[in-house]
């Protein structure tokens, strides 16, 4: 197991619909060798914004995990310009289904089941899939794929989530 700061804030974090939104889906520059589309540099800014109020541990919670490493996840964090590393990723679940309701218990399982395994209590889980019914107040939904995290409100939510759970 790998070892993490539970006294620092943490973050789950999605990537799609998070830091890249849907115009970045169609962009034809990729990164070099790791084959991937950028992050919206808006919405690095204000992840970056949240790092230096914050400084939480990152936990890759995306599906990104299937498709690359830790150390590549850090490598395109560092192309996109975002200022600290993933730290860990959530378990990759073994049952993938393309019901939509099925992925988000699924993802919200995986990161509850993370949270028990490391005895988190100060954490908040960003995503554009509807979590909130199983990660209660500990979660932040993107609701707008073309936004993502620079989405009016967001950060806000993130940093008092996390400020909050800090204070209690």
């Amino acid at each position: 197991m790998i070892e993490i700061d539970i006294t620092k804030p943490i973050i789950f974090l999605d990537i799609d619909g998070v830091l890249a939104t849907d115009s970045e889906y169609e962009t034809k520059k990729t990164h070099p060798l790791l084959k991937c589309y950028p992050f919206n540099k808006k919405c690095v800014k204000v992840f970056n914004a949240i790092i230096e109020e914050i400084n939480p541990v990152i936990i890759l919670s995306s599906d990104w995990k299937y498709h690359f490493t830790k150390d590549e996840m850090n490598e395109i964090f560092l192309w996109n310009g975002i200022n600290t590393i993933v730290t860990d990723f959530v378990p990759k679940g073994t049952n993938f289904t393309y019901s939509k309701h099925y992925l988000e218990e699924c993802r919200a399982a995986e990161i509850l089941d993370y949270v028990g395994k490391h005895k988190i209590t100060n954490y908040v889980a960003v995503d554009d899939l509807h979590m909130g019914r199983w990660l209660n107040g500990n979660f932040v939904y993107c609701a707008r794929p073309n936004e993502g995290i620079k989405q009016s409100g967001v950060k806000e939510k993130i940093i008092n989530i996390l400020k909050q759970n800090i204070e209690l």
